[in-house]
């Protein structure tokens, strides 16, 4: 596996970054000549990232397309389940009220809806012993 894709695991699940998460993702993607799987993923990262910060509208509508590129590439594409993926993302969803979805609303009420933490399942243990020690290497 690309350490990028490792370093796009690690900010995603370990330290909840999904902007750096974003980072190392779209890095591959341009390397690997945008294949429309990594487009979801990082697109998954994007939109916690802005339902993270307040912008409902940004993260349903960014989700929205996400899930159309990732769903090719379910149950399992490198080592993790996009299945399990897209439910836990439809599920934080389910939980803003529907009335936000077009609305930018303070970081405060994100944390006052308290949202499940998304995590990337992965199925391949020996990703999960890798990423018990990661350190990402910067970008260039």
């Amino acid at each position: 596996m690309d350490s990028r894709l490792i370093s796009y695991l690690y900010f995603f699940n370990v330290k909840q970054d999904y902007y750096e998460c974003h980072e190392y993702g779209e890095h591959l993607w341009l390397d690997m000549g945008r294949p429309i799987v990594l487009k979801g993923l990082i697109q998954s990262a994007v939109c916690l990232y802005h339902l993270q910060g307040g912008n409902i509208k940004g993260g349903y509508a960014m989700w929205q397309r996400a899930r159309r590129y990732i769903h090719d590439a379910r149950p399992v594409y490198e080592g993790m389940d996009l299945d399990r993926l897209t439910h836990d993302i439809d599920e934080v969803f389910r939980r803003v009220p529907s009335e936000l979805y077009r609305s930018i609303v303070p970081e405060k009420l994100i944390e006052d809806l308290n949202l499940p933490t998304v995590k990337v399942r992965i199925v391949d243990d020996k990703i999960n012993q890798i990423l018990e020690t990661w350190l990402p290497e910067p970008l260039e």
